[in-house]
């Protein structure tokens, strides 16, 4: 969720088409934040959970580890004027020197926007709807529904000890209720080292007809350009941002009125689709960005209100967060067995209530 603001941008554009390619720009952003991070991270417990709360851009998150064979979490998170929420079962090989993760879970966003996108010109010959939206007139908004599956990844160079992680693959995101489609294509890494980390797309609408153009890379940015596009070839990337008054607003009322009376419009040359923030280098041992190293902070007013079961609480984890690694690896062994012990009690019928 760290760049959320590209669902935020997205509900203030009145095009379907143009909605569609930002959710596909927020759901590419999602694999940025696994460039350089190539330790496994600790597997979480059956029914452990992890919970945040982001006072500025007002949006809670909730994720628990529902099944541990298969592993399989869920986590859902909610904001003013969105819904994301996704599932995730992974499946790995080993192959030739490397190994492939393949998730087969689905990730989907529900977008509120105002009632006036309904009857946007863009919309008025398009026919019947591939998905009613869910209309709530007492607040003004209407309900969009995009869906896309997760990429299958690549971590290479095991066999020499020089790890690197490759995403391949089409990241499709559809938009069920008019039936536009961005496509963002990952390309695998060439014999000769052309394409690493690059990628290649196109936004569909409705009618099929392409009308944008995307190319980049997932570690550093992402652009768009309209195929009706006007300007110079050579023209500088224009860069879109959600307004800070967005923030401002304390209700999903609010933010549809906001986003009713101050609606964007993409610009018609070469545009930032997506652009990744940038690294504390100092003291970043796993190279992490500066909201992922705020995730696991537990202030000790905010501990009374925290479930028993939180991942902030994981022992071994605060141990590696603090280099000390064997105790870490401590834990994770002490963990590990009682969940064990507990699982077997569990299917004979044996856990006490």
């Amino acid at each position: 969720m760290e760049y959320c603001d590209i669902l935020e941008i997205a509900m203030m554009l009145p095009c379907s088409a143009d909605r569609t390619l930002f959710v596909a720009g927020f759901a590419m952003s999602n694999y940025a934040l696994t460039f350089g991070h190539i330790a496994k991270p600790f597997n979480p417990l059956l029914g452990e959970t992890f919970e945040y709360v982001h006072h500025d851009k007002c949006y809670c998150a909730l994720s628990e580890q529902v099944e541990h064979h298969l592993p399989i979490s869920a986590c859902w998170v909610e904001g003013k004027n969105y819904v994301y929420h996704a599932d995730t079962n992974i499946k790995s090989k080993f192959n030739s020197g490397s190994l492939t993760v393949v998730p087969t879970g689905v990730c989907q966003v529900e977008l509120k926007l105002p009632l006036a996108f309904l009857d946007h010109d863009d919309k008025k010959n398009a026919g019947a709807a591939c998905q009613l939206p869910h209309i709530n007139e007492a607040e003004g908004y209407f309900t969009e529904h995009y869906k896309w599956n997760k990429l299958t990844t690549n971590v290479n160079g095991i066999m020499i000890a020089n790890f690197w992680i490759e995403h391949v693959g089409d990241l499709d995101v559809l938009n069920h209720h008019s039936g536009d489609c961005t496509k963002i294509t990952f390309m695998q890494l060439g014999w000769t080292g052309h394409n690493k980390f690059k990628v290649t797309g196109e936004a569909l609408d409705h009618q099929g007809n392409k009308v944008y153009d995307i190319a980049g890379d997932w570690t550093s940015k992402l652009m768009a350009h309209p195929v009706d596009a006007t300007g110079s070839a050579t023209q500088e990337a224009e860069t879109i941002k959600c307004p800070s008054h967005m923030d401002d607003t304390v209700s999903a009322d609010d933010a549809v009125k906001y986003a009713a009376s101050n609606s964007i419009q993409v610009p018609r040359t070469l545009f930032v689709l997506w652009k990744i923030n940038d690294r504390q280098t100092k003291n970043n041992t796993y190279n992490l960005t500066t909201y992922a190293m705020s995730l696991n902070d537990k202030p000790a007013e905010l501990v009374p209100y925290l479930c028993p079961n939180d991942s902030c609480f994981h022992p071994n984890q605060y141990a590696m967060e603090t280099g000390e690694y064997e105790l870490a690896d401590t834990e994770k062994s002490w963990l590990k067995n009682k969940q064990q012990v507990t699982c077997c009690c569990c299917e004979q019928g044996e856990l006490k209530a």
